[in-house]
């Protein structure tokens, strides 16, 4: 097991290595523009696509109970997705526009495990596809995990993960920026209309974990986990303007590294709480020719978890 998620791990990182490599800034294809995985457009993709990540967030085990094939175990996950100040929030015309990002101030989705044979564990994530907050999202993680060495008091596992899906809201063309002028500052795309932007938030990922049960508190079982991600967005422009309807459409691709440490509590040999903090670097260049600084996410996240089984 342990070569399966060295060998998933050592992909990612040679793809993305070669992606990266191999592109400039920004390769135009018609309204399409290909973006450098630096840049604040690519950078605002992979703040949000992060918030989504299927990492960390183990329930315990029972204790003195096995693992089943079948059991199944439902959660409902909630992560704080912190507010972009105006300067983090400049990712529009190569960091010059202030963008409305800062929509939902939480994450919610509910989880499902289940045990599959050869103490395998299928997880499947999402929220529901509701408007709210201004935003409808329409996501779908999924993983496969496995302990790799269990004894009485720790074990190591590993987890392989991936998201399909978007995100619509008005990004481009809020609400707010029809009340002014267009080329105002407050309304500098000339915005005529509330825009309908969708942004693909696509990620594939693995990680190891390692958890430790203590023995004066066999309820409480602390863990840390660290991954690595490819993460492929997309933003997808839908805009009436003065004297257009914008719809260009930027995509970038490349690796992230992101780390969980945390806790999880049985309160009853069948409902737990876990609640986990995390952190990814993310690099960026806010201006053309810029520095480049680790702009990364961190944030709190908690699981509410009711195994049936």
């Amino acid at each position: 097991m342990r070569y399966i998620a060295m060998s998933v791990l050592v992909c990612l990182t040679r793809l993305s290595t070669v992606t990266a490599m191999a592109q400039p800034s920004v390769t135009r294809f018609g309204n399409n523009y290909h973006l450098g995985f630096e840049r604040p457009e690519s950078w605002g993709l992979k703040y949000f696509a992060s918030t989504t990540l299927l990492s960390g967030l183990q329930p315990p085990e029972p204790i003195e109970l096995e693992r089943r094939v079948g059991s199944v175990t439902v959660g409902l996950e909630a992560g704080w997705l912190p507010a972009l100040n105006p300067e983090r929030a400049r990712v529009g015309f190569s960091g010059r526009k202030q963008e409305d990002v800062n929509k939902a101030p939480v994450v919610i989705r509910p989880s499902v495990r289940v045990g599959l044979p050869w103490r395998f564990s299928a997880v499947v994530a999402g929220p529901p596809p509701i408007r709210a907050f201004g935003v409808t999202p329409r996501l779908f993680a999924f993983g496969l995990e496995r302990p790799i060495l269990e004894r009485r008091r720790w074990s190591l596992g590993w987890r392989g993960y991936g998201q399909v899906g978007s995100v619509k809201g008005a990004i481009t063309c809020p609400q707010q920026a029809l009340a002014f002028p267009g080329g105002s500052p407050g309304n500098p795309s000339r915005c005529i209309g509330e825009s309908a932007d969708v942004a693909s938030l696509r990620y594939a990922g693995t990680e190891v974990q390692f958890s430790y049960r203590i023995s004066q508190i066999p309820r409480l079982t602390p863990h840390v986990a660290a991954g690595v991600n490819l993460i492929d967005g997309k933003f997808q422009v839908n805009a009436p303007l003065e004297t257009r309807y914008d719809r260009t459409r930027l995509w970038t691709r490349g690796k992230t590294f992101a780390g969980t440490a945390g806790v999880s509590y049985l309160l009853t040999e069948r409902v737990a709480l876990t609640v986990d903090t995390f952190y990814t670097p993310l690099w960026v260049r806010r201006t053309s020719g810029g520095p480049r600084t680790n702009d990364g996410l961190f944030n709190v996240r908690a699981l509410l978890s009711y195994r049936f089984r």
